[in-house]
């Protein structure tokens, strides 16, 4: 008895220890699993991970488990991995109880980079796809610069490609609903500062060259010549384009005029500039070309016949002289510039944004051209506005007949542009402003003739609304007969001409673009570029048509329409292989849905970095402009306004 008396202490001790202990530690009351599944276009997908662990969600600190994936054998290929998680209490039965939150990043060769899960929301409640894209995460109140991500439906996705060598290291910690607080929102990276006040450029010490922007409105690239087309529309552009640069794969990044003009000469994409909508006019807080060029010691001047793009709007900053003649022709245009040119001191640069109206709506081309064209198609639709607004513009109802007609009348339109074109060069010769300017001769997007069931322009992101003209013509002849294959975009031409002249201004934002003067010119289409795309016309919702060209030139269209409406066709929303499928027949979103997860999630981080860049720069809202009765009949005679209705109420752009 006595040798056991001599434990009791210990047993005592053990005792207390093991009770502290229970108090300190708490029991593992939860069980937190995981997996992770991957996948590609070529194979099915598999599960590489799973885990289930217990433990305790009133520790102090809750627990991290790390893993590390090897994605050898998916070297080169675009894969998706999704992190599935659940949480369950002992005590709670059926349901989750809190997320799986998720750090990711892939080890290579080539160094360690980050996986950041980033989606885009347009409605603040909606879950449905039309109004999320990309992988949706949210962060925990407190924890913003914290890596770890979370989904409120429990999945988390991403999308790569993915490189040799490379392995997936996750961390993954459970996140319990209580104590949360408020709904958790989705995340969205913080906005870099800016300044609003830019820094323009001090005037070039030698004199800079003549800069000349010549807009073609609603010219699509594959109606002339020199981009393959089998009619002779274009001698004049096939000509000018062997002897400048051609660039053989421009992109608008919308698709009607004055969002697109905005962005040539903001060089900001329209979500950002925010002249996007039926009554949006451009604000003063972009830095324009026509500003920094202006304050640069150049002379400007605007000349324009398209009502969308007049003074109300916010158009004419930074320009000496602004003229607007509605739907003003070509010759007329041209010599206008003939005049001021002659009256301009040969020492002083000049700069000139000129826009002619052929071939846009409606089609009413002149007797000689249209006998060049007219291939005797007769329909009831015959190019006049009247007949134009008749149409329904998504699904329109046109016979053959009446397309093919259409047509006709478009490409003679087409043939009087180009004739416009010689007599442009023509003035710019005679007054000595050729050889020393840069010209770039330009569309702002496209037309269609029902390719993907619409009609006109604006409804839509297909190749025949975004392929437009572009022909650059340096000073000097350098590149003269260069063909540029790398994909570029219209936001590229403002920081393309600043390069030129010589100006670096300092800005307190961020321009979209870059410089394609030395762009790709080898043989075969270059890889590498992506190009995006939005269109949105009802001042009631943020946005509708969204869209990237992806690296590897596949093409990806979503409808982020709030609430859901017909404002797209079947046909012109899906994922199409624009390198083989130009005309965007074939839809694989169902044979290659990690290709689409990818595209999509390009959209969301595009759209995010692009909406942090406006809230940076403190623009606020766009300046809403009510239409005069003078201003509502020049858009009504081009289509934009129907019978004193506003589009929206008659559908169309």
């Amino acid at each position: 008895m006595r040798s056991y008396r001599r434990f009791i202490p210990w047993v005592v001790m053990i005792g207390v220890a093991g009770a502290a202990a229970l108090w300190v530690k708490p029991w593992a009351d939860s069980v937190m699993t995981a997996k992770v599944i991957v996948a590609t276009d070529d194979g099915a997908p598999a599960i590489v991970y799973e885990m289930r662990r217990r433990f305790s969600e009133a520790a102090r600190r809750l627990p991290v488990f790390r893993t590390e994936i090897d994605l050898g054998q998916y070297a080169g290929q675009l894969l998706r991995f999704d992190v599935e998680g659940n949480i369950a209490r002992r005590e709670v039965e059926g349901g989750s109880t809190g997320y799986v939150a998720c750090e990711a990043e892939l080890a290579s060769p080539e160094g360690v980079r980050p996986l950041e899960f980033v989606g885009w929301q347009q409605g603040p409640e909606s879950g449905l796809h039309y109004a999320t894209v990309g992988p949706l995460s949210c962060r925990l109140e407190g924890e913003e610069d914290a890596r770890f991500a979370f989904a409120r439906k429990g999945t988390l996705w991403y999308a790569l490609r993915v490189p040799t060598g490379a392995r997936l290291r996750l961390r993954l910690r459970p996140v319990p609903s209580v104590g949360m607080g408020r709904r958790p929102e989705a995340y969205l990276p913080p906005a870099g500062q800016s300044d609003p006040r830019a820094r323009l450029p001090a005037r070039p010490k030698e004199r800079p060259p003549d800069v000349f922007i010549y807009v073609i409105d609603a010219l699509r690239a594959d109606h002339l010549g020199c981009y393959g087309y089998h009619r002779p529309t274009s001698p004049v552009m096939d000509a000018f384009a062997a002897e400048a640069a051609f660039y053989e794969d421009g992109h608008a990044a919308t698709t009607w005029t004055r969002p697109s003009v905005a962005t040539m000469l903001s060089g900001l994409y329209a979500c950002v500039h925010g002249a996007m909508h039926e009554s949006d006019g451009l604000a003063e807080w972009p830095v324009l070309l026509s500003e920094m060029l202006q304050e640069a010691g150049y002379r400007t001047r605007f000349i324009s016949s398209n009502g969308n793009i007049r003074r109300e709007f916010g158009f004419d900053q930074g320009f000496d002289e602004f003229i607007f003649v509605d739907q003003a022709s070509a010759g007329r245009v041209n010599s206008m510039v003939g005049r001021r040119l002659a009256s301009e001191e040969a020492e002083k640069p000049v700069f000139m944004y000129l826009h002619t109206v052929e071939p846009h709506g409606p089609y009413a081309p002149g007797p000689e051209a249209f006998r060049r064209f007219d291939r005797g198609f007769k329909g009831e639709c015959d190019g006049s506005q009247e007949a134009l607004d008749a149409l329904d513009v998504l699904y329109p109802d046109l016979s053959p007949q009446d397309v093919e007609h259409l047509i006709d009348l478009y490409d003679a339109e087409v043939y009087e542009a180009d004739q416009g074109v010689a007599e442009f060069l023509s003035v710019l010769k005679r007054a000595g402003r050729y050889e020393n300017s840069l010209i770039v001769l330009v569309s702002d997007h496209g037309e269609a003739f029902t390719e993907h069931d619409t009609m006109g322009h604006g409804w839509e992101l297909n190749q025949e609304d975004m392929h437009v003209l572009l022909i650059v013509k340096y000073p000097e002849g350098r590149q003269s007969g260069v063909r540029v294959k790398e994909r570029v975009s219209l936001v590229d031409l403002m920081p393309t001409i600043l390069a030129e002249v010589g100006l670096r201004p300092r800005l307190g934002y961020r321009l979209a673009g870059r410089d394609v003067s030395t762009a790709a010119t080898g043989p075969g289409r270059a890889p590498g570029r992506c190009v995006y795309g939005e269109t949105a016309y009802w001042d009631s919702n943020d946005l509708d048509l969204v869209g990237v060209i992806d690296e590897d030139g596949y093409k990806r269209v979503i409808d982020l329409s709030v609430p859901p409406r017909e404002n797209a066709t079947k046909k012109s929303l899906g994922l199409w292989d624009t390198g083989n499928d130009r005309a965007e027949k074939v839809d694989l979103i169902e044979k290659m849905p990690v290709r689409a997860a990818y595209d999509e999630q390009l959209i969301a981080h595009w759209l995010v970095e692009q909406r942090a860049w406006r809230e940076a720069s403190a623009a606020g809202p766009p300046p809403k402009i009510e239409l005069s009765d003078e201003l509502r009949r020049e858009l009504q005679g081009m289509g934009y306004v129907r019978g004193g209705a506003s589009a929206e109420e008659s559908g169309t752009p």
